[in-house]
């Protein structure tokens, strides 16, 4: 079983970040929910950067 890698939701209206570490191959549907909670806009799927990975 390999771990797919991580990724953040990031909401272009407001900056709001949800950063997804999926423990397994089976995904959880939360893990997908990309409305920003702050202002109900969608939110951007995008890859993990050098310093996301740091924190």
């Amino acid at each position: 079983m390999i771990a797919p890698q991580p990724f953040k939701f990031v909401c272009p209206k407001c900056g709001h970040t949800k950063l997804v570490k999926p423990k397994s191959d089976v995904l959880n549907p939360t893990d997908f929910i990309d409305i920003c909670p702050k202002c109900k806009t969608k939110m951007d799927k995008r890859p993990l950067g050098f310093l996301d990975k740091l924190f």
